[in-house]
């Protein structure tokens, strides 16, 4: 009972923390940005960069990687984390260029025309409401293996608070939501595997731990299989929600700062993450791999202890939801609605906005509860992002632009190769089909933009 009253305390106090600190602004612009007045702290960028990009995906399936097959996720997100040191040196000082700008769509305008805002706009809807689900699914887990609580009613508690402060405040609200969260996901994660080493002892651990798990010697299919993990997440990056909080600071120095603290925090974080799989694989090796992470909590972290390990695992998934629904929302009115409809005034903007808002929320809730594999089914959503989106908007950014005819086509090219890729040729190669198809695209650009006459915008 504890438990309960802790978790649901967390609840509430996300809750009121949402409204209260909703901006006071009035119009669309009040939900979709910070406002000027509003100083963004180093905090505040590190936690929001942080919990919009910790969802369910990286806190149980990392750890269910690791207890299902090896470590080659883990090791594939390790050397990716320099592409997040090359966005902060190279790619931020360039979106800064566009503060202002409420959704990629806005970015993509700017070189492409509703081109670019349409096929940017409807590629972040797609990945953003698959992600919304995705972490749906996974709070429903938690609230049905843990607390005992069934799957539905944990769903629409949890998720009924994220569309109430979304919808009430906002981008400021998830803001403020998201530095709560962020503490509770640093505090959760390492209490799992401090008590498990402390059960198992550190030497027994390091000891008992599968030599086929971690070693390339002991496993020469690890090593493809790490490169291959490595180059799709490699590609992965530069989603809506970050390029969202990139916009939020004026000061692009302050912006790769954080996005370099995150990098630091976020190697400690995998190797909780990847440590909490394994000992799930040695204290419960019978359990089946979607349930190891909360089995592992539910037997072996104490009351009172469990609730606050409960919270950091929602905080990790309600941050990446709450992330994602804003930014469809947002994306909806701002890329759609308003410039198909010519719809220009703030208030009606606002209006629509938080319509949408419970709409996409009440949607993703539907889809969750509608696909027992929810998960698989978006990370292949996910692929509608990196593919399409990824080529065109970094290299407009360096200035390099094509025809509007050319860059859909090279869209289009990537969609359809990622595709058919997944479709016909993922079962048989390591490789991932986000990559295959955000290399198709590039080749696809590259060839436009040597035989196409070119132009390029100044922002």
């Amino acid at each position: 009972m504890i438990d309960i009253i802790i978790v649901f305390s967390y609840l509430v106090i996300l809750l009121l923390v949402g409204i209260l600190q909703r901006s006071r602004l009035k119009g669309f612009k009040s939900f979709s940005r910070v406002g000027s007045k509003f100083q963004v702290s180093k905090l505040v960028l590190v936690a929001t960069i942080f919990a919009s990009s910790i969802g369910g995906g990286t806190t149980f399936g990392i750890a269910e990687k690791a207890f299902a097959g090896n470590v080659a996720y883990s090791y594939g997100l390790f050397l990716a984390i320099p592409i997040d040191i090359l966005i902060a040196v190279y790619i931020i000082p360039r979106i800064i260029k566009h503060y202002g700008a409420e959704t990629v769509g806005d970015i993509m305008h700017v070189y492409y025309g509703n081109t670019g805002r349409y096929i940017t706009g409807l590629s972040a809807i797609l990945v953003s409401i698959g992600l919304i689900a995705a972490q749906i699914s996974v709070s429903g887990r938690i609230f049905e293996y843990i607390l005992q609580i069934d799957y539905i009613w944990g769903v629409i508690i949890s998720y009924a608070i994220i569309v109430i402060y979304t919808t009430v405040g906002g981008l400021r609200s998830v803001l403020f939501a998201n530095q709560l969260q962020f503490f509770a996901i640093l505090l959760a994660i390492p209490v799992i595997s401090i008590f498990g080493l402390y059960q198992i002892g550190f030497d027994n651990f390091i000891s008992t731990i599968p030599s086929y798990k971690i070693s390339f010697s002991e496993n020469p299919d690890l090593v493809s299989m790490t490169i291959a993990a490595t180059l799709g997440f490699t590609v992965m990056n530069l989603f809506p929600t970050f390029i969202q909080r990139a916009l939020i600071n004026k000061d692009h120095q302050a912006t790769s700062k954080a996005l370099y603290i995150n990098s630091v925090i976020y190697a400690f974080f995998l190797i909780f993450v990847t440590i909490n799989g394994l000992i799930a694989f040695i204290k419960y090796p019978e359990v089946k791999a979607s349930l190891a992470l909360p089995y592992l909590i539910d037997h072996m972290i104490p009351t009172g202890i469990q609730g606050l390990v409960v919270v950091g695992l929602l905080a990790a998934v309600m941050s990446t939801a709450d992330s994602d629904l804003n930014i469809t929302s947002v994306t909806i009115v701002k890329d759609f609605l308003s410039p198909i409809f010519n719809i220009k005034n703030q208030t009606r903007m606002l209006i629509i906005a938080r319509i949408v808002n419970v709409a996409i929320g009440s949607l993703a809730i539907v889809i969750a509860l509608s696909f027992s594999q929810v998960v698989d089914l978006v990370i292949f959503i996910a692929g509608f992002w990196g593919p399409i989106v990824i080529v065109p908007l970094v290299m407009a950014l360096f200035g390099k632009v094509i025809t509007h005819i050319g860059m859909a086509i090279s869209c289009a090219s990537g969609a359809t190769s990622f595709i058919m890729w997944e479709q016909f040729f993922a079962q048989d190669y390591s490789f991932k089909g986000v990559f295959i198809g955000t290399m198709v695209n590039l080749i696809v650009f590259m060839v436009f933009y040597k035989h196409e006459p070119t132009t390029t915008k100044s922002v």
